[in-house]
């Protein structure tokens, strides 16, 4: 980012010990920057809610891990609707009914009639959510975020033959990570953070093909494109 001249200030949002862990690495690999760092501890973030802007909302939530970890997820939520054109004139709609009906109000005329907002509106578009569960165990904060995402990323360290390993180092199986997908109705699962011990990650991925209908693998140069509406498409860089 230096490279490129940032100037504006960098948000980073996790445990505590991450301002540390970062002042320490720029320290030892003698990196200077010219942009300054602002850091968001998530355990005191108490409504999950870490950035809201127009449509948008990124949250955080503690997750399962040897160590205290979080994971976050992205959404977009369209809150405006689109007004009928062709209504606007036959019904003589002044600028303040409009915005009301554009803001999901209905109006109430002096003459009694009521507009409704689906009467002059189109209907909103989908919403859109992506979750990362970051390291972790199956668990419920991660289920409750998940819940009819259409995009999760969770890890799968190990093949299901390893649950006991995956529950001792606060990892999960391949089984696991589909289960807790399926059960939340999430449209697409990636996964990743697969132990080096498998040469062949055809292995993890079937495993979770027996549960989930759409999982993929995450790679280099994976693009996932989510369109309000439409299925998540996969796709990658040559």
């Amino acid at each position: 980012m230096n490279l490129f001249g940032r100037d504006k200030p960098l948000h980073i949002a996790g445990p505590a010990s991450i301002e540390k862990y970062v002042n320490q690495a720029l320290e030892l690999t003698h990196t200077y920057i010219r942009f300054p760092i602002n850091y968001t501890d998530c355990a005191h973030i108490h409504d999950g809610v870490l950035f809201e802007w127009g449509e948008n909302l990124v949250r955080c939530f503690p997750v399962k891990h040897r160590i205290e970890g979080y994971g976050f997820s992205f959404n977009h939520r369209p809150i405006s609707y689109k007004i009928r054109k062709n209504r606007i004139a036959t019904h003589n709609l002044q600028r303040s009914e409009i915005l009301c009906l554009k803001g999901g109000q209905e109006v109430q005329r002096s003459s009694g009639e009521l507009l409704r907002v689906e009467d002059f509106c189109e209907p909103p578009k989908p919403s859109l959510k992506y979750v990362y569960s970051g390291d972790t165990r199956p668990c419920k904060s991660v289920a409750n975020e998940a819940l009819n995402a259409n995009l999760l990323y969770h890890e799968a360290t190990f093949a299901h033959e390893l649950a006991s390993t995956a529950k001792a180092t606060g990892h999960s199986t391949a089984q696991q990570a589909a289960s807790l997908g399926y059960e939340a109705n999430a449209i697409l699962l990636v996964l990743g953070h697969l132990s080096s011990r498998y040469r062949d990650e055809n292995k993890v991925l079937k495993e979770a093909q027996a549960i989930h209908p759409k999982v993929s693998l995450a790679d280099e140069g994976m693009r996932i494109r989510l369109i309000p509406g439409e299925m998540p498409t996969v796709d990658y860089l040559e």
